[in-house]
């Protein structure tokens, strides 16, 4: 803990580790375990009086110049990268791992599980499922005619998977289960188990149609990927997966009677 700065009013569990040069404001509550990197910022002072105590969950791992808000609840076992911001009033499950230079907007529901690559970007007031996949340069927007001081956040349904440079555009409303294309535009509301591709969101079917071609790897993931998660979230991750499959299937039958009607 070399030059670090820490509030006497800040409370902070066993075995917390600082790095070098790290701010601990004092309207903070630290869990057990947590280690803390060099220049980091935590309980960063929100805008406003009476604003609650950033909870920073037991286990966490916050890695160098990154910056948390005060009022700001994070479960247990956070895993940051380099240069993150979350900002105030979040709401975030167990074990979030967010990448290098990633910004999370204030009032956020974030749930369990939540995977977020480098440099994406969660507006204002955003709802994320559980076992939801951001990859790099995602954008979830939240403006519909910026600039505005109007909000239409985006809504992402569990186990969603949104990839490189994917754009959400306001007010959009990812249904569990679906997937967002590289470089593709979501907006309105995407069916459960949905492919979305291009820059006109595209309902290019169901997930299932997916497979990796010389593996013979199906989507949808949790197929394939059980093992990057603790054991007690596997039965989860089985539930949700069998839901979303068989809400998906309902809605391609209704899609096909439509179809089908003279």
């Amino acid at each position: 803990m070399v030059d670090s700065l820490v509030d006497p009013h800040a409370r902070i569990g066993r075995n917390v580790t600082l790095g070098a040069h790290v701010r601990v404001h004092g309207n903070v509550e630290i869990g057990d375990e947590c280690r803390i990197g060099d220049f980091c910022v935590i309980g960063h002072p929100a805008a406003g009086p009476g604003t609650p105590p950033l909870r920073l969950g037991a286990g966490a791992n916050i890695r160098s110049h990154s910056v948390l808000y005060e009022g700001s609840t994070i479960g247990q076992r956070l895993e940051s990268g380099h240069h993150v911001v979350i900002r105030e009033g979040a709401i975030i499950g167990e074990n979030l791992r967010v990448g290098n230079f990633c910004d999370i907007e204030g009032t956020c529901r974030i749930g369990d599980f939540v995977r977020m690559h480098g440099y994406a970007h969660v507006g204002k007031h955003s709802r994320i499922g559980d076992f939801v996949w951001l990859f790099s340069l995602t954008t979830l927007m939240n403006d519909p005619l910026p600039p505005s001081h109007l909000e239409v956040p985006v809504d992402i349904g569990d186990m969603a998977t949104v990839c490189v440079n994917a754009q959400l555009m306001p007010g959009a409303r990812l249904g569990r289960g679906s997937f967002v294309a590289a470089g593709a535009t979501a907006h309105g509301d995407v069916p459960a188990g949905t492919i979305v591709t291009g820059p006109d969101g595209m309902n290019a079917g169901p997930v299932g149609f997916m497979m990796h071609m010389e593996t013979r790897t199906r989507h949808p993931w949790p197929r394939h990927f059980m093992d990057a998660y603790p054991e007690h979230a596997h039965a989860r991750i089985t539930a949700l997966a069998a839901e979303i499959e068989a809400e998906a299937a309902q809605a391609a039958e209704m899609k096909q009677g439509n179809t089908n009607e003279p």
